[in-house]
This record gives structure tokens, sequence and C-alpha cells, in this order.
């Protein structure tokens, strides 16, 4: 070998050596950009479950009675302040869920996922806060009906209250709950394409653990199921609801907790249909695997 086919080669490995290095510069910086995005995801996710938390125990089962709307609007008037923490609880939960669709998003095209699909996934997101944040609008009319410490308290008594036997005032702020109650399962009905779609994109993509991808799907069914349920089932009382939401509570606190600790992995398509899988498709990655370095 002459000294110039040599040098040559050594001109053609160093080459190689600094594309390599520009990789791996890549991929370390695409892994930290989707660290960051799920840590702020999942904080965001335990926002969002902590305020549904509260506005479900300390509004929907403690102040509201359905069977007696008097009774529901003395506790509400009553308790006032509880209420309006309620109110609070569920603006937060429609900013929090709506960062935490479009992160998720973000974070699935930034993993390699089809946009077309990540774009879906966000629309439906944001379609379900839509119509939460109408919702919100319904509580906060029921709650004009029943504040006494208004300004405008001595109007609304006497156009809504004064010699009405039912008070209409009382009428009214229960209509607006029951809007808002059922504004609430038709927004679950979203929730449940969402959770579908994304646990289906779990399971064929990867990104998020495969058994995550699975118990979702099974939410969103049963997020669609429950709301159905209520909304076109005559009589339906929720008997099997705490059955039907359980794999919803599940996929929540779960994905919570995994976007707190874990990185989301480079996506690789999957056969859906093999039972044969490796290590690798089911334990994410904690770090961006660089390539193979080129041998000398």
């Amino acid at each position: 070998m002459t000294e110039a086919q040599s040098s040559q080669q050594f001109v053609q490995m160093s080459d190689e050596e600094a594309m390599y290095q520009e990789e791996v510069q890549k991929l370390e910086k695409r892994g930290k950009r989707l660290r960051r995005a799920a840590l702020t995801a999942g904080i965001f996710s335990v926002v969002s479950i902590i305020c549904t938390i509260y506005t479900t125990i300390a509004v929907r089962w403690v102040l509201i009675e359905w069977q007696q709307p008097e009774k529901t609007a003395y506790e509400i008037s009553e308790s006032m302040p509880m209420y309006k923490f309620g109110i609070i609880g569920d603006i937060v939960v429609v900013i929090s869920d709506t960062l935490v669709g479009v992160l998720l998003g973000l974070i699935l095209i930034g993993a390699g996922v089809n946009p077309a699909t990540s774009s879906i996934l966000i629309a439906f997101k944001l379609i379900q806060q839509a119509i939460n944040g109408a919702n919100v609008l319904f509580s906060i009319a029921a709650g004009l009906m029943l504040d006494e410490n208004l300004p405008i308290y001595e109007v609304v008594q006497k156009y809504f209250y004064s010699d009405n036997m039912p008070p209409i005032g009382t009428q009214i702020a229960y209509m607006f709950l029951m809007l808002n109650q059922y504004g609430h399962y038709f927004m679950q009905i979203f929730g449940g394409v969402f959770f579908g779609l994304l646990g289906f994109t779990i399971v064929l993509w990867g990104v998020f653990p495969r058994w995550m991808g699975y118990i979702m799907s099974l939410a969103g069914f049963c997020y669609i199921l429950n709301s159905s349920l209520f909304l076109f089932w005559p009589g339906y009382d929720g008997t099997v609801t705490f059955i039907l939401l359980a794999p919803a509570l599940i996929t929540h606190f779960w994905l919570a907790g995994w976007l707190l600790v874990n990185t989301p992995h480079p996506s690789k398509n999957r056969d859906l249909w093999s039972f044969q899988k490796t290590e690798a498709e089911d334990e994410p990655a904690s770090e961006y695997e660089a390539p193979e370095k080129p041998q000398k």
C-alpha cells in the first residue's frame, strides 16, 4: 500500500468518525427535548388528576343531589367557596389537559410517529376540552343563580325567586347543572376516541410501554360505552360505571407517573398479530441509542 493510499484511507475514516459524532449529538439533543416534553406533560397530568379528584368528590358527590333540586341549591349556596374552588379546578383541568394532549402529540412526532396520526390525536383532545370549557360555563351560570354575595343578588332574587313557587332560579340552576353533567358525558365520548387512538398508536409504534397502549385502548372503549349508556339508555343509573372507568383510572395514573420519570423511546413498527416479541419491543429505552460506531 502506497503512502497516498494510506493517507486517503485515513481521511475517509476521519470523515466517518465526524459523521458518527454528529449523529450522536443529534440523538442526544433529540432525547433531551423529548425528556423535557415528557416531564412537562407528566406535571400537567398530575395537576389535572388532582383537580379532577377534588371537583368530583367536593362538588359532584358532596354538593349535588340529583333527586333533590332544592337541597342541591341550598348546599351550593351554603358552600359557595367550595363550589367556586370546584369551578377553578375545572378550568385548570381544561388548561392542563389541553397542554397534555398537545405535548403528547408533539412527543409522538418527535419520536418518529406519522405526523398525521399525531395531528388527529391533538384534534380530538382539543374538541374534548372545548366541550369541557362549555361545561364550565354552565357551572358558572348555576353559581350565578345561587351566590348570595353577588352585587346583583337582589336583582336575581327579585326576578327569579320572589313570588315563584317553586323558585324559578332554583329550577334554572338545576338545569344548568344538568347540562354540565350531560355535557361531561358527551365530552367523554371524544376523550374515549382520543384514548383509543392513542392506545392503538402506542401498540403500533411504541414510544410508550406496549401494555399501556392495550389498557389505554380498553379505557377509550369503556369511556365511550359508559357515556353512551348515560346519554342514550333510558333509565341507566350508573350501575357499572365504576367498573367501566377502572381502566381509565389505571391509565391516567400510569401515564402521568411514566411521563415524570421516563424518556419516550424511538418509534418502531410492530407486528400487531404476532405473539413473538423481543425485550426491546416491550421495555422503554432510557436513552436514545447511538448508531454503531464505524470500525477502523
